[in-house]
């Protein structure tokens, strides 16, 4: 089948165009920037608050354990502006983003974690008042700020289909001097192409399957088919050149491995725990040996699948999501 592929001429057989547009994503509640700080910062939940703690006692952030994702008139209207002063007016919706918080037992007593004041100091203005790790993490705090109060990113999605002829088949199992019909192989491509950045140009949020890792050897990250593929332009009837091809078996993988940050945003979803609890959580399965860290994926341990059975065999109702919530 390889070998029929690479001696066809390709050619387009339908290009099918969509537009695209995505919002940015909410200013960050003490759950996003822990998961947010794991995914890009590879920093865990203990040593994130820990480096928040001491942004927001000099004074460098906001309050930092809150699970509200709204932001104030006055850091709204600094963020809009240093929008336009960075970026352009382009950049600036007409009306202020308001974002509403998802989780139904939120609190709201605090605003989104932000950069302090009404005026926000950009990464480089701190740079020289703070270490490395209290750098990265206001910079990461600052591009979210900034961003969710950014225009949409706008484009378009592609998907094309590509046939390509494999030669003569024999129609219904007759002799080979028998009519013929030609058999074709069909392949589809999906593409993104971003014709006006928007908040992208600032910051854009990571993915949980960007750092999963696999259980064997050690893994490398996972999924891939998060991330946008850029296209050339095509048009239907187009002739293609096959620059190599090669068969490729498929096998189903198991779920991936909870990381701390899909962890954090599992417990979140299931409305265990409050904002205050989740870096003393992960601290607690690590400190304990619950968990091996292998990458960035947990694996559980056999005290875990001991202590897990313990409880479920002589406390099942206690054992329950719902009543842990």
């Amino acid at each position: 089948m390889a070998d029929a592929v690479g001696r066809g001429r390709p050619r387009v057989a339908q290009v099918e165009e969509k537009p695209y547009k995505r919002r940015p994503a909410a200013p960050f509640t003490t759950s996003t920037l822990q998961q947010e700080a794991s995914r890009k910062l590879r920093m865990n939940p203990r040593e994130t608050m820990r480096v928040a703690q001491g942004l927001y006692e000099n004074g460098f952030i906001t309050y930092m354990r809150t699970d509200s994702t709204v932001l104030s008139g006055q850091a709204v209207a600094a963020a809009r502006a240093q929008v336009a002063e960075l970026y352009g007016a382009e950049y600036v919706p007409a009306r202020p983003r308001v974002y509403a918080t998802r989780s139904k037992g939120a609190q709201e007593a605090h605003e989104a974690i932000r950069p302090a004041g009404d005026h926000f100091r950009t990464p480089s203005q701190v740079a020289d008042r703070l270490t490395g790790s209290q750098f990265r993490l206001y910079e990461l705090i600052w591009k979210r700020t900034i961003a969710s109060q950014m225009a949409d990113a706008v484009g378009s999605t592609a998907t094309v289909r590509v046939e390509v002829p494999l030669g003569p088949r024999s129609a219904g199992g007759a002799p080979q001097d028998a009519e013929q019909t030609f058999s074709t192989a069909g392949f589809t491509a999906s593409g993104t192409v971003i014709t006006f950045r928007g908040f992208l140009a600032a910051y854009e949020e990571g993915r949980d399957a960007e750092r999963y890792e696999s259980d064997s050897e050690g893994g490398k990250a996972g999924a891939r088919g998060g991330k946008d593929v850029r296209l050339p332009a095509m048009s239907t009837g187009d002739g293609l050149a096959t620059l190599s091809a090669e068969a490729s078996g498929h096998e189903t993988t198991p779920p991936p491995r909870y990381t701390e940050a899909s962890l954090v945003k599992a417990l979140e979803e299931r409305e265990i725990g409050r904002p205050s609890t989740y870096a003393a959580t992960m601290s607690t399965i690590s400190d304990r040996g619950y968990v091996d860290h292998r990458g960035q994926a947990l694996v559980p341990t056999w005290l875990a699948f001991a202590v897990t059975r313990l409880l479920e065999e002589n406390f099942a109702e206690l054992v329950d999501y719902d009543f842990t919530a």
